[in-house]
């Protein structure tokens, strides 16, 4: 049973207080309740420093237990310590440390009838001499009222604002105060920009005691501490803080006043805490306590669990009694009046310490534990050992039930002290399931207080303030939270705010994990998009995309993308690099600033389509990225990428400012998309310095594609802390943080992929060179990474020839940005799609017109997979350039069917706002998709606008085994409503061009209707087909079909449910007949076409047909 009490002091369980537990006092032996709990306050930080393990019981004192029945006015006595320590400071004085996560300290009583009960002992020493005589003590107080915290982070809260009200009072009654000085520390902070004309005076009754100018500062806030003292101060002092400001902006909050004094040793109240800590501290003392009641004592607690009953004598009122002088805390009680805990709740017994050792801990809400433990699940099905525990359950048994982000610390750091002799067993992935906040103690309002978060001490500056889970990894003895300290365990969280979105992100796990599910067949993406929307594998997982700030005279591209690029093609060249750098794009001014509205596409194209890691280096914050907004949260949540999910890395400020309640910050965002956006986020949540942007950054790409000693990818977590190890010892990293499941491994392929031949020779004996109109035929095959052939693969093999290296060049369009020659390889001469028969591949193609004709270093990259596993690969042995006189010779343009959505469509149908094009495209030699050819790019023109073309080269696809067909399929974007027009134009190899213009019309789907019902045959004598377009794709559509004679009498109803990836429904048969199976007569009959969706809209629509007989 958990209770709680808010002060020390001795604490009272009585008749009433168990009866409220619930507890059947019927049969209750006193003597059989036992009091657990360690009353420690705030845990140390520091591993190194002593904390107590476990639960301590508590000894008690039992009062009308002799006859072994708790009746009603039996009660137990325990000494209980509030959520505050007090510490001595030196030999003069005493600091308090405030509990930063709990305003109760938390106790546990137990009933057994099996451990012997520990009570409160007697304590006396007789006939010795004593070396000092003690009559007065040591009294400490604090004035402490958390109310703000100045930067939303940070540890410190601060209290009374000094705006309007310049001189508040804050008062301090001490009776009994003896004439020995009065010692004050005050905290404040203060945004004043400078001294001049500044003070901060502390006064008792118009005796000026302390003048100092305020704290300056250049952001955010200062912090200033005081001390001074007052001689013979009066037991009410009556602290008078005056702030003078030189301007009305400046604000300053107080944070505490602490008071050390001395006090008589007078008996006050219904128990007081004295202890001796400024007077003699060698041999024995002689105590004297005056104003003693009849009924009182004392408690020694100079044993923190282990209160002993001081005896001594009482003469006149005045208690003595002989102990050591050394310092120790003692209690004296008026022996009638006591604290009374609070009834928490009732525990079930537990034992974290006897859990065996795991590769994963996941720490969750009891909230989410149901989700949690399904991801556990997912993980376990893979072979990762998994615990799943409640932070409840850590803070009971690690922090005395009382919030505390070091016990979260000590339960890893439990498993990773057992691991010391055998190091394979230490944990190697801990995941905090739930949003955090800077306020672990609810004092905001949507507080999401789900998960602890660690904040450091810095509260008095943005930048500094910061959160961080890096804290609960560090678990030498050694470290507490510096920038030198080391990660031994990888570390991620989920951001989850309530089960709807727990559940949602672990199905994206899932659907990531699995390489697809049937979790997200009718999401947010379109169907029509990909032809087996619950598969994952793509060649996306090979590629990477940089995207550089304008900004900072070039800064980030110099010092940032490039150099990981190069790294990356240096040591990971099966990786393919694209790269959209804001100044390489015309900037164009709007309303709102300056725009870059190219990359902004750029960016939602490329996540669209997939890319295994989007890295972001400039500036940003809470709302997205780049002072031109390239971006944005309403963009993040449109992204529908759920097949392609990337792991996104923001080398920028504040993008992930997960902690802030007040706001859902653009990374949380991409995080908390439920069918798209970003699987995981190395990601900020606060300010970066440039320093630690670059050491972060050139870190991770040093160990995002690497691999581990059984050739598998890295799991997350286990890259965010080799790349938070070796990041250099600034602790501004620690803003990095990782939002993701960190047992989760990236999805780069698992296997390798090899070129065997081109155009029948190997590419070890000779360097080919492929060149424009030239057919070329390859073969390869899969292995494992020893080099075995896997011949038991039979799958797809998506191979992509790239021309070569280009370099591009920033424009310079901002005042001190240079113009920046850089790398790129992404025109692709051929993409196909080919089989893979027993670990083997063979495919050919003929090398577009437009290839670069300069001869140059290709890149063949392979990605095939099957038999649910996947590989990759790449050649860059031989050479493209020139034109092969024997080339092929081609005069028609392709073939092109354009659709939308599915090849029901007709020109002039209707279709929803995000439509997706569909074009069906053959060429005997092939599509040109090389992109080099001024004009000969894969376009299609909406409405007209030729300024504005959408460039699809990248959205061509061969069909299976062929280089001669394959289709686009490109997703329009909330398009206006009405009637619009779109021409395709597309080119062959040989520079052949042919075009198709279509219409179609775009409805809202929120006002469903049916159009261009009819059946066909009409008339008709055996049987007939019924036909619809309707405005929604990707649906499951119940049709009901009901027939009438003229007269109004139903005569035959049909009722089907269509699947559709379309805006048409075809092939709804009836055979004339009516529900008895009757041949109708011939005549008009009328039909009415109902429909209804899976969201449960619906339209209907009436026409006539003719029966011949």
């Amino acid at each position: 049973y958990k209770i709680s009490v808010t002060n020390d002091g001795i604490h009272k369980i009585d008749f009433d207080l168990l009866n409220e537990m619930g507890i059947d006092l019927s049969n209750l032996n006193p003597k059989h309740l036992h009091v657990y709990g360690n009353g420690d306050g705030k845990l140390p930080e520091l591993n190194s420093l002593p904390r107590t393990d476990d639960l301590a019981q508590n000894a008690v004192r039992y009062y009308g237990a002799a006859d072994n029945v708790f009746n009603q006015g039996d009660y137990i006595l325990f000494y209980g310590w509030g959520p505050n320590r007090w510490h001595p400071n030196g030999t003069s004085e005493f600091n308090q440390e405030k509990n930063i996560y709990s305003d109760y300290s938390y106790y546990f009583v137990n009933i057994n009838s099996s451990v012997p009960p520990k009570q409160i002992t007697l304590f006396g020493i007789s006939g010795q001499q004593h070396d000092a005589i003690i009559n007065s003590y040591d009294y400490r107080s604090c004035y402490e009222n958390d109310l703000v915290s100045l930067v939303g982070g940070g540890q410190r809260w601060y209290g009374e604002l000094f705006d309007i009200d310049l001189e508040q009072v804050f008062n301090f009654s001490v009776p009994n105060i003896s004439s020995t000085p009065a010692y004050f520390k005050t905290s404040i902070a203060s945004n004043a920009g400078s001294s001049a004309g500044t003070f901060q005076r502390y006064s008792v009754n118009g005796l000026s005691l302390e003048e100092a100018s305020l704290p300056i500062t250049t952001s955010d806030y200062a912090r200033s501490e005081k001390v001074f003292s007052m001689s013979n101060p009066p037991s009410s002092i009556p602290l008078k803080v005056t702030i003078q400001r030189n301007n009305p902006s400046v604000l300053t909050y107080l944070d505490r006043i602490l008071l050390n004094t001395k006090r008589d040793l007078v008996f006050y109240g219904s128990q007081m805490g004295f202890r001796n800590l400024t007077g003699p501290q060698v041999g024995l003392g002689k105590f004297q306590i005056s104003n003693f009641p009849s009924t009182g004592f004392v408690w020694s607690l100079e044993d923190r669990h282990n209160p002993r009953i001081i005896q001594g004598s009482n003469v006149n009122n005045t208690f003595e009694f002989l102990d050591s002088l050394s310092f120790r805390e003692y209690v004296v009680s008026n022996g009638g009046t006591f604290f009374s805990p609070e009834f928490i709740s009732s525990v079930d017994f537990q034992n974290l310490h006897g859990l065996e050792q795991v590769d994963y801990l996941i720490i969750t809400n009891p909230l989410f534990i149901g989700e949690a433990e399904r991801l556990a699940d997912l993980h376990r099905a893979q072979g990762t050992t998994v615990h799943v525990v409640t932070s409840d359950k850590i803070y009971n048994e690690f922090s005395s039930g009382g919030k505390d982000a070091v016990a979260i610390r000590m339960f890893a750091k439990m498993f990773y002290e057992r691991s010391e002799s055998n190091p394979e067993t230490a944990p190697k992935y801990l995941l905090l399931f739930g949003d955090g906040t800077y306020d672990p103690k609810d004092r905001i309002p949507d507080n999401n207080n789900l998960m602890l978060t660690y904040q450091v001490q810095n509260s008095e500056n943005h930048i500094s303030a910061l959160v961080t889970d890096d804290f609960f990894g560090m678990l030498d003895d050694n470290e507490s939270i510096t920038g030198s300290d080391l990660l031994d365990i990888g570390i991620g969280r989920i951001l989850a705010s309530d089960v709807i979105m727990a559940k949602q992100q672990v199905d994206k796990i899932e659907h990531y994990m699995k390489n697809g599910s049937s979790l997200f067949l009718n999401a947010g993406a379109s169907c029509c998009l990909d032809e087996n929307s619950s598969n994952t594998y793509g060649d996306w997982r090979q590629k990477y995309v940089q995207v550089a700030d304008d900004e900072e005279g070039g800064y980030f591209i110099n010092t940032d993308t490039e150099p990981q690029y190069e790294f990356v093609s240096a040591n990971h060249r099966e990786m393919n690099c694209d790269k959209l750098y804001l100044d390489a794009y015309p900037q164009q001014t709007s309303a709102g600033g300056q725009r870059y509205p190219d990359v902004l596409n750029g960016i939602s194209d490329r996540i669209q389509r997939g890319a295994l890691l989007i890295n972001y280096v400039g500036h940003g914050g809470e709302v997205g990225l780049a002072e031109e907004r390239v971006v944005t949260i309403p963009q993040i949540n449109s992204w529908s990428n759920i097949n392609a999910l990337n792991v996104f890395v923001s080398a920028t400020c504040e993008f992930t400012k997960y902690d802030d309640p007040s706001r859902v910050s653009a990374g949380e965002w991409a995080s908390l998309n439920p069918t798209g956006g970003a699987i995981a986020l190395m990601t900020t949540t606060r300010s970066v310095f440039f320093g630690v942007n670059s050491n972060t950054g050139e870190a991770f790409f040093e160990n995002v594609f690497q691999r581990d000693e059984n050739g598998l990818p890295l799991a997350f977590g286990e890259i965010a802390k080799r790349t938070k190890n070796n990041a250099g010892s600034n602790i501004n990293k620690r803003s990095f943080t990782l939002i993701g499941d960190p047992a989760l491994r990236i999805a780069l392929p698992h296997y390798n992929i090899v070129t065997d031949s081109i155009n029948g020779v190997s590419p070890s004996i000779e360097i080919d060179t492929l060149k424009a109109l030239s057919k070329v035929r390859i073969k390869g095959h899969l292995e494992d990474f020893n080099g075995q052939p896997m011949s038991d693969i039979n799958g797809i093999l998506t191979p992509s020839i790239f021309d070569k290296i280009k370099l591009q060049k920033t424009l310079g369009q901002d005042i001190g940005s240079p113009e920046i020659e850089y790398e790129l390889q992404r025109n692709v001469i051929y993409k196909g799609k080919v089989s893979i028969v027993n670990g083997d591949f063979d495919f050919s193609f003929v090398v577009p017109k437009d290839i670069a004709l300069n001869y140059g270093a290709g890149k063949l990259s392979y990605y095939g997979y099957g038999n649910s596993i996947d590989a990759g690969g790449y050649d860059t042995s031989f050479v493209i350039g020139g034109i092969d006189p024997n080339g092929i010779s081609d005069n028609e343009g392709p073939q092109i069917g354009v659709f939308m959505n599915d090849e029901n469509f007709v020109s002039g149908g209707q279709t929803d706002l995000r439509p997706v094009l569909l074009a069906k495209i053959f060429d005997e030699n092939g599509i040109n998709t090389v992109g080099n050819g001024i004009g000969h790019d894969i376009t299609a023109i909406l409405d007209g606008n030729t300024s504005e073309p959408f460039i699809l080269n990248d959205y061509y696809v061969a069909d299976l085994d062929s280089y001669q067909s394959g289709e686009i399929r490109f997703q329009f974007d909330q398009l206006e409503k009405g009637l619009h027009t779109l021409e395709f134009k597309v080119w062959d190899v040989n520079n052949n061009s042919s075009k198709v213009t279509i219409e179609f019309v775009v409805v809202d789907e929120s006002n469903m209707s049916l159009m261009n019902v009819y059946n066909y045959p009409n008339p008709f004598s055996t049987s007939t087909e019924f036909m619809f377009e309707h405005p929604f794709s990707c649906n499951q559509l119940d049709v009901q079909i009901q027939i009438y004679t003229v007269s109004g009498k139903l005569v035959k109803n049909i009722n089907e449910t269509v699947n559709t990836e379309g805006f048409r429904v075809n092939n709804i048969f009836w055979n004339g007949k009516d529900t008895f199976g009757d041949q109708l007569a011939k005549g008009v009959y009328i039909y009415r076409v109902a429909v209804t969706d899976i969201n449960g809209a619906s339209a209907e629509k009436t026409e006539k047909l003719v029966i011949l007989r």
